[in-house]
């Protein structure tokens, strides 16, 4: 008899591994290569035999990027690259970037002249989604990243890509439920685990993480609670750029019902049509639905999507967790806070840098937050 894991441990495990245990534990049939961005198709690399691992912030002294980077570049650009300088990502076989904001283009740029891995692919996302030919190239760019995959890994063929599809819109409706399970008994998963429920997701094999996913569903039935309802709130902004920060939030006694956070329920809106060819679906879902600032998809089009979440999931609040120095994401911010102060609802801007450093300023800011929403709840 096979050892029997719990879902939850195993999945908390695998979201706390460094980049170099993440190599030792990839199946040997699989070709890994990094990536940023959900503008990247996961669903493309895994059709071709890769393992798409997403590379995400880490806390790692910086002694090496000074000489690359100006000072006013995000946790995320430094802290790759700082891994990527010290060998921590040596494992890799590639790396694929998507056009996005000025701080990671620049970094595509400073990656390939490092020349640490044999692959390395720019998917030049169109910026303004609003155009008439916005479609038509980003159907031509997919399409290069399918020629680039079948001439250095292996041919994608259209079956292929259609389970691939499938498997990653399973995962789309498990997580899901995982965030309808959460609004209804909030304490039957906690914020940190919750957290690393979709971290884990960005670094493991998609077919295993469903696997694990199904367990975890079937192994938390739903139970009355009778404890007290945590104030639900939304947070909103780049990354979960740590399990600490969620915690912080629900410990000093509010839910994050939902977020809007592209490492976790914007991948939601990534859900891909099955009936039609696959290019053209997985071309399609980038423009069904807001992802994030660096693209134009109207001047309300993040207002308006913030505002729909605010008001389906009955937040109370909004807290915005930005990257320290991420220009797209502050551009917006005074138009998001106008909108949800005339609408009543409060919100707490968060600059982070470091995951690991000034948590406890944070911790006060946030229970100051919490405490007043609880006071006009």
């Amino acid at each position: 008899m096979g050892k029997i894991i719990d879902p939850l441990k195993e999945l908390e495990r695998i979201s706390s591994l460094g980049y170099r245990e993440i190599g030792n534990e990839i199946p040997q049939d699989r070709v890994p290569i990094g990536y940023f961005c959900p503008y990247v198709p996961e669903e493309m690399l895994d059709a071709a035999g890769a393992f798409p691992l997403r590379l995400m912030d880490t806390s790692i002294p910086m002694a090496n990027v000074q000489a690359h980077l100006p000072p006013n570049c995000c946790h995320l650009v430094k802290s790759s690259l700082e891994c990527l300088l010290r060998g921590e990502l040596d494992f890799l076989k590639g790396i694929v970037f998507s056009h996005t904001c000025d701080a990671m283009q620049g970094l595509a740029d400073i990656w390939a002249f490092q020349n640490r891995h044999p692959l390395h692919f720019n998917l030049m996302m169109p910026s303004n989604l609003n155009s008439d030919r916005a479609r038509s190239y980003l159907k031509a760019e997919i399409e290069r990243f399918k020629r680039f995959l079948d001439i250095h890994l292996r041919p994608i063929t259209v079956p292929s890509l259609q389970q691939s599809i499938h498997l990653f819109n399973q995962i789309r409706e498990k997580i899901s439920k995982l965030y309808s399970l959460r609004r209804v008994y909030p304490h039957r998963i906690s914020g940190h685990h919750f957290a690393c429920i979709l971290r884990a997701g960005q670094r493991m094999l998609a077919s295993r993480y469903l696997d694990l996913l199904t367990q975890l569903l079937e192994a938390i039935p739903p139970q009355e609670d009778r404890r007290r309802t945590p104030i639900p709130i939304i947070v909103s902004g780049n990354m979960i750029h740590s399990p600490a920060y969620i915690s912080m939030i629900e410990e000093a006694g509010a839910l994050v019902a939902v977020d809007d956070l592209c490492s976790g329920a914007r991948f939601l809106r990534l859900q891909t049509r099955e009936d039609k060819d696959p290019i053209e679906a997985l071309t399609e879902r980038y423009f069904s639905s807001f992802l994030c600032p660096t693209k134009y998809g109207g001047p309300t089009a993040y207002l308006e999507t913030l505002l729909r979440e605010v008001e389906k999931s009955e937040a109370k609040g909004v807290i915005f967790l930005f990257y320290k120095y991420c220009e797209p994401h502050f551009f917006d911010h005074p138009d998001l806070k106008k909108a949800l102060d005339a609408k009543g609802i409060p919100s707490l801007l968060l600059e982070v840098d470091d995951p690991a450093t000034s948590q406890e300023q944070m911790k006060i800011r946030i229970q100051a937050f919490v405490e007043m929403l609880s006071s006009i709840s």
